[in-house]
């Protein structure tokens, strides 16, 4: 009996301490950047209230422009040069998020997501149109 009851207790501690870190993990964003922040990997979603899907996206500053590289299938539609809008003010202290408009079609917004202790933003809030 005894033994019954401490495995069982051992396998809801296994599995809620898996859990917990799982979460734990998911908190953090990896991502690459180059030594001066010109380069860097960040996550790009449509600036549209239906949608919640973020995609991992390579980007370059060139100049007042970014140059945006999707990956995969879904980062087709962020291809491109895109220019910075403005800041998107979020409650999240731990995350930027850049309003970037297309270069080739002004009405194509989207959402550039990064950590805010990277060194891109210093790169990114040069550029920010005023």
């Amino acid at each position: 009996m005894n033994d019954t009851f401490f495995n069982l207790i051992s396998m809801v501690a296994f599995f809620a301490a898996g859990i917990g870190l799982l979460k734990w993990i998911n908190r953090f964003e990896p991502q690459w950047v180059s030594r001066d922040g010109s380069r860097f990997s960040a996550k790009m979603s449509d600036d549209k209230p239906d949608s919640s899907k973020w995609v991992e996206v390579r980007v370059t500053i060139d100049g007042r422009q970014l140059i945006v590289f999707g990956r995969g299938r879904r980062g087709r539609q962020f291809r491109g040069r895109w220019l910075v809008s403005y800041v998107a003010s979020t409650p999240e202290a731990k995350r930027r998020h850049y309003v970037v408009i297309n270069e080739a079609d002004t009405d194509d917004r989207a959402i550039l997501r990064v950590p805010a202790s990277s060194r891109c933003v210093a790169g990114l809030d040069a550029i920010v149109q005023r």
